[in-house]
């Protein structure tokens, strides 16, 4: 099996590339624009954005003539202009689902309620659905997945992000017989109290969003990145937060081993020091794999590291797209109910009254509970705080509880996570 060849011998049968629809044309979304461009076999049909002319940018950049792209948010017009080989490009972010031709959709806001409308209309009209999105799956995922299940079609995060290729390695590891003990995520360093204004010159230097790079920096992205995988595989966490263990890749082995984190069950976790890459350490006590692993220079055992270095985001996430219209298979989803979430803290001391933020902002950041704790903790999803208005004052890295806020109940991922809860509480 090549997924390469075979979106080539998909087109040939069919007489068309697989159709995308991106929505979002910033940082990711203007990449994966580009990079489905260049794999041949797919290409980006129909583009939202919440300003018209990125997208046509992003299209223009990508190699697309300014005289092949329709700008319309009429579903006739944009199924005609698909039909005759054209781009669209709509201000309309669930256009794509009355679209036939769309294949499949790629979410790329970041957003809880962006991210979870499209998720809805995608899975509603029977298309697959890829998302950039951890907080949108750790949030309201298992619903989205149940749902997706019933209708027929794919749910799931991308390849080329953390969360994917860890998921990618765990699988690998395990199809070779062996059992991963810690999936985990390589962090350079953690700022915990990180702002826009402060991360506002790497943003710049980057190109992305400070709130993207404030929730980088606080660990929130990671927290949510590694519940991600927790639920997608039922593993566990050693403690809230998990460990974070200081180390480099020469030690990183060995390091795990002295603070104790190979001794329990599975457990998702990461690393402070080594700046990029993700990694699982497997056990094995075959006595053939020790000696053959031994030979080619993986160690003693029964603990072994596999260790990726690069992360490769919008290069490598049209393959989860394709993935799911070839095979009917997804990189990330949720295993059935989760096994853990991400609770919401203040990042300064907070005073009633306070609307509390997205991810990523000047407030609160995010740490990785199991389930039943943050049950038992009566605290606040981070994936619903920025739909949260303080009823109390709260002090600097306490837990937000839901008696501390008042949520506003209309947004969909608001009452879907409700339900979500609802039905957890009646199973026990």
């Amino acid at each position: 099996m090549n997924i390469f060849e075979d979106l080539l011998r998909r087109e040939q049968r069919l007489g068309r590339p697989l159709n995308v629809a991106v929505i979002g044309a910033g940082f990711l979304g203007g990449g994966l624009i580009h990079q489905l461009a260049r794999i041949r076999g797919m290409r980006a049909a129909l583009v939202s954005n919440r300003t018209s002319g990125k997208a046509v940018q992003a299209l223009v950049a990508s190699g697309v003539e300014r005289s092949r792209i329709v700008m319309t948010d009429d579903v006739g017009k944009a199924t005609q202009a698909i039909s005759d080989g054209f781009r669209v490009v709509t201000q309309e972010p669930l256009l794509f689902a009355s679209v036939p031709q769309v294949d499949v959709v790629m979410e790329a806001t970041g957003t809880m309620h962006i991210g979870t409308e499209v998720a809805l209309g995608g899975i509603e009209a029977r298309k697959h659905v890829v998302e950039a999105n951890p907080e949108v799956q750790v949030t309201v995922g298992a619903y989205l997945k149940r749902k997706a299940d019933e209708k027929g079609v794919i749910y799931s995060d991308i390849d080329g992000d953390q969360p994917g290729i860890i998921l990618n390695l765990y699988h690998y590891c395990r199809g070779l017989g062996l059992e991963p003990m810690v999936a985990g995520n390589c962090k350079g360093v953690m700022k915990r109290y990180a702002t826009p204004e402060t991360q506002e010159g790497f943003a710049r230097n980057a190109g992305i969003s400070p709130w993207i790079a404030t929730a980088a920096a606080d660990g929130t992205k990671l927290n949510l990145e590694m519940a991600l995988v927790a639920n997608a595989t039922g593993m566990g966490i050693h403690r809230a937060g998990m460990a974070g263990v200081e180390t480099g890749l020469e030690s990183l082995l060995e390091s795990f081993k002295r603070a104790g984190l190979l001794d329990g069950g599975p457990i998702v976790d990461y690393t402070l020091g080594i700046p990029s890459g993700v990694f699982v350490i497997a056990r094995s006590h075959d006595p053939h794999l020790a000696r053959e692993f031994r030979y080619l220079k993986m160690g003693d055992g029964p603990d072994y590291l596999f260790y990726r270095p690069y992360v490769l985001c919008a290069f490598e996430a049209p393959l989860t797209a394709a993935e799911a219209v070839l095979y009917g298979t997804a990189t990330a989803t949720p295993k059935g109910n989760p096994v853990t979430d991400v609770a919401t803290h203040a990042k300064r001391d907070l005073r009633a009254g306070e609307p509390l933020e997205g991810i990523g902002g000047a407030k609160h950041y995010g740490l990785i509970l199991e389930t039943e704790e943050l049950k038992r903790e009566r605290a606040l999803p981070v994936g619903l705080a920025e739909y949260a208005t303080l009823t109390r004052d709260v002090k600097k890295d306490r837990l937000i509880r839901h008696e501390d806020v008042v949520l506003d109940e209309r947004p969909i991922a608001v009452r879907i996570r409700s339900d979500l809860d609802r039905e957890a509480r009646k199973a026990t």
